[in-house]
């Protein structure tokens, strides 16, 4: 097996600024996605939704897909994460890797929820949820969801400083429980709505499920890969993310290709029995939509990242771990945006006329842009908890 080799001053390091190369480029990508980030938030602060490409009969848009592609990195990352430390695997046994998994489970759901507040139209009524809860709208039961988890999460980091705590190993079995309930319950969300034919599917769940365990193990590949790269950890270190690194793309490519037979089962029975959700299927696999799904998902976002992950070249992993990401956020938008562009009452579109009122949607610049600040703020909140764990725990044992 070849071990990435990892120096404290590796030809990575830059020695001007203690910098290595991977981290320079994430700081610089990060600089930009900001910059851009800020001017689509003042374009939505100062338009509002004006300027998006959803409306009154698709409202819900890029955001959410982003918002759902969160909370699958989330969900899968901590339980992978979790599940690792717990069982003791060589990669994920020691405490500081059990906190890379955290870091990157809170860092990507942190992002979902500015993705959510952004497309309120009342976006100071966000905390309304919380605070007059309706526990029979599956809504409210997410919100409460993913708060209980941050809790849990957050516990977990905290106690995770401790070398002989009893209670590290048990907050993670919880963590595990919501990291597995929320990402089904995201399919929920759409499987309860009872008058939409595409969206009421059993096997919706399932899916959700299937992509946040390969959305947190390509999510894990890519931080444990770069993080080795950054020069920061020692040579028995460096073997112990070498072991990460194979074992998640063994999960990715199962997890990967699990999600495509699931979704070929989904489409075949709903295809070859034509119903009210036929014009969603074909809006999706033949109409506007067939790019996304056929090349952004099946093409950029599957079968190359598979092709990639079967390779020896080590280096092609965390590329194809991106390209992954990519296709899932694809696959997000091909569920949410289909189930949305079937008119429930005939006649609706042609007696309004409005550039709004169309069951059409394509993303614009301004919701791209967000897109970016939701990008940018998610490396900023994986950046400070793995500092703040860096500190953290060179403090701990100085004074242990």
């Amino acid at each position: 097996m070849t071990v990435m080799q990892s120096t404290s001053r590796g030809p990575w390091i830059s020695s001007a600024r203690g910098l290595s190369a991977p981290g320079a480029i994430v700081w610089v990508l990060w600089l930009i996605l900001t910059g851009l980030g800020l001017y689509g938030l003042y374009l939505r602060v100062q338009y509002g939704h004006i300027l998006a490409g959803y409306g009154s009969y698709v409202p819900w848009g890029l955001w959410i897909g982003l918002y759902f592609l969160g909370v699958g990195i989330s969900g899968g990352a901590f339980l992978l994460g979790g599940l690792g430390f717990i069982l003791g695997l060589p990669g994920f046994s020691t405490r500081s890797e059990l906190r890379i998994a955290i870091s990157l489970s809170v860092a990507a759901l942190i992002p979902s929820f500015l993705g959510v507040a952004l497309d309120l139209g009342r976006t100071e009524r966000l905390l309304n949820i919380l605070a007059f809860p309706s526990f029979t709208s599956m809504m409210a039961f997410n919100a409460w969801m993913y708060n209980i988890f941050l809790v849990v999460a957050g516990l977990a980091w905290l106690i995770s400083f401790k070398d002989h705590s009893t209670w590290l190993k048990p907050l993670l079995v919880a963590g595990c429980f919501f990291s597995i309930l929320f990402p089904s319950q995201s399919g929920v969300f759409f499987e309860a709505v009872r008058t939409n034919a595409f969206w009421h599917s059993p096997i919706l769940s399932v899916l959700f499920l299937a992509s946040a365990v390969a959305l947190g193990s390509v999510g894990l590949l890519f931080t444990r890969y770069m993080t080795n790269l950054s020069g920061k950890t020692g040579a028995s270190q460096g073997q112990d993310a070498d072991q990460a690194v194979g074992r998640l793309r063994v999960v990715a490519i199962f997890a990967i290709g699990t999600y495509l037979v699931f979704e070929f089962a989904e489409f075949s029975v709903a295809f070859w029995n034509p119903g009210a959700h036929s014009k969603s299927m074909i809006f999706l696999l033949f109409g506007d939509y067939w790019p996304v799904f056929w090349l952004l998902h099946i093409g950029l976002g599957a079968l190359i990242p598979m092709a990639l992950f079967l390779s020896r070249a080590r280096a092609l992993w965390p590329i194809a771990s991106a390209l992954a990401a990519i296709g899932f956020a694809a696959a997000r938008m091909s569920v949410l945006v289909p189930g949305q562009i079937a008119g429930q009452i005939p006649g609706l579109q042609e007696a309004f006329q409005d550039p709004r009122l169309v069951y059409s949607y394509h993303p614009t610049l301004m919701e791209y842009l967000v897109g970016c600040l939701m990008l940018a703020v998610g490396i900023a909140t994986f950046v400070v908890i793995q500092r703040l764990s860096d500190t953290i725990g060179q403090w701990t044992k100085q004074t242990a």
